[in-house]
């Protein structure tokens, strides 16, 4: 089995590249999303009363059942203009959704799944502390992750310019990149370079059963 990374800069297009892989190549894939797991951890009672516990009351929001989940928009102020409270936020989540990680690829190895794709936004921010045989880099220029993050989210100049800064700079991660997806343009762009890679991949599993023949 082989491991691929998907990573890249905020408002860059990732979510857009996993969804294109699951349209076209998902037969023999299996997927991870780092940030779909985090959403759903910060929901986990322990989670819950651990966020309580940092960061007092405001971090926790009542849902329309009434049950107990985390207030994303205060979370997401909070962290983007406080470095320690961003800092106390990771050491709480990182280890969980690394955990979920493992646990998912030696799954999806047991099961004989040919691919196991992960879109891990925080790759290198995190130490790349997840292995993997490619890593996968979607990446845009600043102008368009500001206009998508005012577009796609409401979010506002102040807040924008804080979540850029807490990430690595797009070139850092275009050096470190196995592969480069440039996504500044429409899906058009974005579907002939997918292409590619997915052409690459039928290749490499046509060459695999000729072989197991």
């Amino acid at each position: 089995m082989k491991s691929w990374i998907i990573t890249g800069g905020i408002a860059c297009g990732k979510s857009s590249v996993m969804r294109a892989f699951e349209r076209d190549v998902s037969s023999f894939i299996r997927f991870f999303s780092a940030d779909e797991v985090a959403q759903r951890l910060l929901d986990e009672p322990d989670v819950l009363e651990a966020l309580q516990g940092l960061f007092g009351s405001k971090a926790l929001g009542a849902s329309v059942d009434g049950k107990m989940k985390a207030d994303r928009a205060w979370l997401r102020e909070r962290i983007f203009s406080d470095s320690e409270a961003k800092s106390s936020l990771e050491k709480l989540l990182h280890p969980r959704v690394l955990s979920e990680f493992e646990k998912c690829r030696t799954e999806v190895e047991q099961s004989g799944t040919e691919l196991f794709l992960a879109e891990v936004p925080l790759h290198y921010e995190i130490g790349s502390t997840v292995t993997a045989d490619l890593i996968i880099v979607v990446a845009s220029s600043q102008t368009m992750q500001v206009r998508r993050l005012m577009e796609r989210r409401n979010l506002e100049m102040p807040i924008i310019e804080q979540m850029l800064r807490s990430q690595w700079p797009i070139e850092a991660k275009i050096e470190r990149a196995d592969v480069v997806i440039w996504n500044d343009g429409d899906i058009a762009a974005l579907d002939a370079q997918l292409l590619t890679l997915t052409r690459q991949i039928w290749h490499d599993e046509s060459n695999r059963k000729s072989r197991d023949r």
